[in-house]
């Protein structure tokens, strides 16, 4: 069997992978369409999704570095390879900054090119001033117009969505963009990166004819993997991982699918894997929760909080088309920006209506986020707990049901407060974030034709049926599924199904399950 590939995690620089011989994706036919006919670009993707990558992709090819790009596909579609001026930001290096320092992080950057072309640095002079200058300055020894590459443009405008500084990071920024438009005769190409377009930044609402290819088709597979390129590529790493885990190549596809696939960046876009997520799998031979670990926005959770967000309703949920173009802070729903920064995919688009469904792309996704949530509804470390919890999985997949609750029960009751909330819409979202947070497919409130149950949980063998009582009693819970049929939609799915009654009582000196009945 081949050697695995040299894996390029956390990495983003193009040189450097292409120089230490490792493996890299080829994007570059998709990059030359997009440069050819168009000089604004912006392009909105998930974080770790590879926008830095393919932004310094753009530098060393618009610095002419041909013999980077040997046997890629741009090398033979490129006949001039012109030497241009490059001037590339990075704002996610902004971000963490204090608001006062966030100047004096972006004026370190604009020295470094000043220095290049040998300007005199004017401290006292704005960002967007010393911007305008340097712009201008590169054409004029060069004699060739300049490139632009802003990466992460709205990184400091996220981190301050909502803690009341964001005017004023704006302004900051403003100073800086508004630039791009003045001098847009001596530009050969802009192209910035980010998650949301944010209004009144200058790039969005003075850029006319600014390209937002964001949800194109054309363009949907620019960053990420597609299916194709993951068995092209990555043949060998899949027959690897999946001897070492003692399946087939077929059934480790069909995990890797599961756990890390299904983004979808327009309505005819190919299902796209993350990339940061596969290679990261390779890597360490495991099949975790690579991009929750590392992307994990604080302004998502603050956002959810924000709106009072139902978790157990987050999605699917059927947007329109113009609900995406929108600025984040004007944002009357919360489900554009999950959209945006990767929580949520699109599943479906509907042409006759122009209407998209969007939904968690994966496994990975879903659980990471029940996993944040988890330490919102549970606010005292839950580290204590996670053995109950991992005991109540395994009886729970097992099918020892009795012995499962009593590890629920158990978890419950070490919490202190967990149920001063009495209505059961509270307990069906306790459960509902823990189930899916452990890895089942949970849903609640599921319509039948008489009636709504509470929780429905499945596995690759069981399909367990529950409904809730609080302050009542078990035997009244299981003659509610029984007397409504609740069972009867999964009668022929081939999976055993059990019925479960659960009460909880909210006691002063219980507030935990008391008791379930179960029958198969």
């Amino acid at each position: 069997m081949a050697t695995p590939h040299k894996y390029p995690t956390g990495r983003a620089d193009f040189e450097s992978i292409i120089n230490e011989g490792f493996l890299y994706v080829d994007k570059t036919e998709r990059m030359y369409e997009m440069i050819g006919c168009r000089k604004f670009v912006f392009l909105s993707r998930p974080r770790r999704f590879g926008k830095s990558l393919l932004v310094n992709t753009l530098h060393a090819y618009f610095e002419g570095k041909k013999e980077l790009f040997k046997g890629l596909k741009i090398f033979d579609l490129e006949k001039d390879w012109i030497q241009y001026p490059v001037i590339q930001l990075d704002m996610s290096a902004v971000k963490d900054e204090k608001i006062a320092d966030m100047p004096k992080a972006i004026s370190l950057q604009l020295e470094d090119y000043e220095n290049k072309y040998s300007i005199p640095i004017d401290k006292e002079a704005s960002n967007g001033a010393r911007f305008n200058r340097l712009i201008r300055t590169a054409k004029a020894q060069t004699g060739k117009n300049v490139v632009v590459l802003i990466d992460e443009y709205d990184a400091p405008l996220n981190a301050h969505l909502y803690d009341g500084n964001l005017k004023e990071v704006k302004s900051i920024l403003q100073n800086v963009y508004q630039q791009l438009k003045v001098l847009e005769k001596d530009e050969r190409f802009v192209f910035l990166t980010g998650i949301s377009k944010f209004s009144q930044v200058s790039i969005f609402s003075t850029i006319n004819n600014l390209e937002k290819i964001s949800m194109w088709d054309k363009f949907s597979d620019i960053c990420g993997i597609t299916h194709e390129e993951l068995q092209s590529y990555f043949k060998d790493d899949i027959e690897v991982l999946a001897e070492k885990h003692n399946c087939t190549y077929e059934k480790m596809m069909e995990q890797l699918i599961y756990q890390y696939d299904c983004y979808h960046f327009s309505e005819n876009s190919p299902a796209m894997f993350n990339p940061t997520s596969i290679l990261n799998a390779f890597a360490e031979g495991k099949l975790n929760n690579h991009w929750f670990g590392t992307a994990t926005s604080s302004y998502i959770i603050d956002h959810l909080k924000r709106h009072n967000a139902d978790i157990r309703r987050l999605a699917p949920k059927t947007l329109f088309a113009d609900d995406f173009d929108v600025s984040p802070e004007d944002y009357d729903s919360l489900w554009p920006i999950l959209y945006q920064a990767g929580y949520l995919t699109i599943k479906s688009f509907d042409p006759q209506w122009n209407t998209y469904v969007l939904d968690y792309p994966n496994n990975e996704v879903r659980v990471g986020m029940m996993s944040n949530m988890m330490k919102y509804y549970f606010p005292r470390s839950i580290s204590s707990g996670k053995i109950s919890m991992q005991q109540f999985y395994a009886a729970l997949k097992s099918g020892q049901i009795d012995e499962a609750f009593m590890y629920l029960k158990d978890f419950l009751s070490d919490i202190p407060n967990i149920l001063n909330n009495k209505e059961e819409k509270h307990f069906q979202t306790i459960l509902y974030v823990m189930f899916t947070w452990l890895g089942f497919y949970t849903e609640v409130e599921v319509n039948t034709a008489v009636g709504r149950t509470d929780v429905v949980i499945k596995n690759e063998k069981n399909i367990f049926v529950l409904e809730l009582k609080v302050d009542g009693s078990a035997d009244d819970a299981l003659a509610q599924i029984n007397s409504k049929n609740y069972s009867i939609p999964y009668k022929y799915d081939g999976r055993e199904v059990v019925k479960i009654g659960v009460n909880v009582s909210t006691e002063n000196n219980v507030r935990t399950i008391t008791d379930w009945k179960v029958e198969k």
